[in-house]
């Protein structure tokens, strides 16, 4: 309880009041049980203590603090404590960024993960409903007995949720608790559609009936159209692990061997007659880009052809571009290490050529 406090306490510090609201709604959806405040208060230690580690490591580690502090000097002349302290801010700035993006990649691929299995038994479980209602049972009796163990998540969402009506909570209340849990706009679409038709009087067994159905179509066309666009996510996924690193890897061997060669590259005589005559004069410069910054040049441009592909396949395959996070380190190990292969099969083809 203790650390809980300190990490609410810390929350509230760092947090406004509107974002932890937000960062409470996230945390619903993606079935997070723990405060906001909370939450907010964990991340926050979590950045400062691995900033300050992180820091430590570049000051006290020889190689990394001689590397900093000559590449500052040649710039500017500044004492020791201003490198330290630009440091640390630096640190916390590529800290921050980082667990941001992490918990929202955490975040955003559980809401989908609990959407996906949520759409995928909701037509049973409305039809189960239905059956209940026809069978006499009101409306939150219906969905609790519904409630079957073959439902998972959703069963364990509506037991949690329906029996507070029991105790005297409003039905509306309930359905508008539980379609907080789920970031599913045909699920809130349901519960709508019941909280309406209870409160008119409307046939709800018509309504779960015709609900249910139009569910299932919906998750047999998402389906077909993934099955028509598996050409398009595959020429995406080979261009973006075997085609760029292939071809960055070529072009980085091929400027290194321009580079060797334009030393020993002299220019064209004068006396030289036809066609080499008019180029008299002429000399090989070499490329314009060393092998060394085309190779930091395409590291992090195969970086972000597997982020965006990743994010392509995701919005293929599922619908929703926040998948593609699972996707994107697989990927990316690939590409770079297609990358890595590349370039030692033409460094040792070269070498037997030689």
């Amino acid at each position: 309880m203790a650390n809980e406090n300190l990490f609410e306490i810390v929350g509230r510090l760092f947090f406004s009041r509107e974002r932890v609201k937000s960062l409470e709604k996230e945390l619903n959806i993606a079935g997070v049980n723990m405060p906001a405040d909370s939450f907010a208060g964990y991340m926050s230690i979590n950045v400062i203590v691995v900033t300050i580690v992180l820091t430590l490591f570049l000051l006290l580690y020889q190689p990394t603090a001689d590397m900093m502090t000559g590449g500052v000097k040649q710039f500017i002349d500044v004492p020791y404590p201003v490198i330290a302290l630009l440091v640390l801010v630096i640190s916390f700035i590529f800290v921050y960024f980082s667990v941001m993006t992490l918990i929202s990649s955490y975040i955003l691929m559980k809401a989908d993960d609990r959407r996906n299995k949520l759409e995928a038994v909701l037509p049973d479980f409305l039809a189960l409903v239905a059956s209940n209602i026809k069978a006499g049972m009101t409306l939150d009796q219906a969905m609790w007995y519904a409630a079957k163990p073959e439902f998972g998540l959703l069963s364990v969402e509506v037991k949690s949720r329906i029996k507070s009506s029991f105790s005297g909570q409003s039905l509306e209340s309930t359905l508008d608790q539980l379609g907080g849990r789920f970031d599913s706009r045909v699920f809130k679409r349901t519960l709508l559609l019941l909280k309406q038709a209870s409160a008119t009087g409307g046939e709800l067994t018509s309504v779960l009936e015709r609900t249910a159905e139009d569910v299932r179509n919906n998750i047999i066309m998402k389906k077909e159209i993934a099955a028509s666009l598996v050409l398009y996510e595959i020429f995406v996924l080979f261009a973006a692990v075997v085609g760029t690193p292939f071809l960055f890897a070529v072009a980085a061997k091929l400027i290194e061997v321009f580079e060797k060669i334009a030393p020993q590259a002299g220019s064209v005589p004068a006396s030289a007659g036809g066609v080499f005559g008019t180029f008299s004069g002429f000399k090989f410069a070499g490329p314009a880009i060393s092998s060394n910054d085309f190779f930091w040049f395409s590291i992090p441009m195969i970086f972000v052809t597997a982020l965006i592909s990743s994010f392509i396949v995701s919005v293929i395959r599922t619908g929703s571009k926040s998948q593609g996070m699972k996707y994107f380190p697989v990927v990316l190990v690939v590409a770079y290490l297609i990358y890595w292969i590349v370039i030692n099969a033409v460094e040792s083809l070269f070498g037997m050529i030689a």
